[in-house]
Parts: C-alpha cells; sequence; structure tokens
C-alpha cells in the first residue's frame, strides 16, 4: 500500500510539474476603438499621473483634462517636444518610454503589461483621435 501511495505522489508531482509548462494565457482582446477618456486616460490615471500632473519639468501633464493638448502639442512642460505623431506609435516619444526603446522608461517602476502597451500603440497608431 505503502509503495502504491508513493508512486501515486510521483506521479502526481510529475504531471503537475509539466503540466502547465508550455500553457500561455490569452492576450486581453483590444476593443475596435480605442477610447482616449475611457481607455487611455484612466491608464494615465492608474500608473502616470503620480509624477506627471504639471509640475515644472515633469514631462507632459497627464492630469485629465490637460493630457491629450499636453502630448498633442507643445506646451511649457513639453521642452519643446510633441510627445504623440498620430498614426506613428514608434516615433511617438510616449510610446518609446512606455516601451522603453528610444527613451527611458516609464513608469520607472516597472514596464506596463503587454495589453497596455498595445491598447496605446493601437490608439496612436489609430490617428490618437481625443475621444
Amino acid at each position: 500500500m505503502k509503495k502504491i501511495f508513493q508512486l501515486v505522489m510521483v506521479a502526481s508531482v510529475g504531471l503537475l510539474a509539466t503540466s502547465c509548462y508550455n500553457d500561455v494565457l490569452p492576450a486581453e482582446p483590444l476593443p475596435a476603438n480605442v477610447s482616449y477618456q475611457a481607455n487611455i486616460q484612466t491608464l494615465f490615471n492608474k500608473n502616470c499621473i503620480g509624477c506627471h500632473k504639471g509640475a515644472a519639468n515633469s514631462g507632459p501633464d497627464l492630469t485629465t483634462g490637460n493630457s491629450y493638448v499636453s502630448l498633442t502639442t507643445v506646451t511649457p512642460n513639453s521642452a519643446g517636444k510633441i510627445y504623440v505623431t498620430p498614426g506613428n506609435a514608434d516615433g511617438s516619444i510616449i510610446y518609446q518610454a512606455l516601451t522603453g526603446n528610444g527613451a527611458p522608461q516609464m513608469p520607472p517602476n516597472g514596464a506596463l503589461s503587454k495589453s497596455k502597451l498595445a491598447l496605446v500603440e493601437k490608439w496612436i497608431n489609430d490617428g490618437a483621435a481625443n475621444n
């Protein structure tokens, strides 16, 4: 009886150790139309406005009501930069910063999830509408 129990335990551990090895969680589906207010501003509110809230030399002001203009036009805090190039996520400073590719990684305490990055990328590539 003891040998059967040991055999069952070894088999169970082996199955558990290998059963999820190659499983990948499916990515969150992107909405057909990314809404700036519902999707992008919400992402900024949760991840960015702790630092980017309009203070001098803090980069774009990502607070509600100010973020879109701050990203798409030259403002006093932008040091002459436009952070979003509609239709070109890879060429947009904000996307480069969020991916850590071509600009310092934002947020500095850790990258956003792939699904959040995909949301920003889609919004920019779809024309960066203020919707």
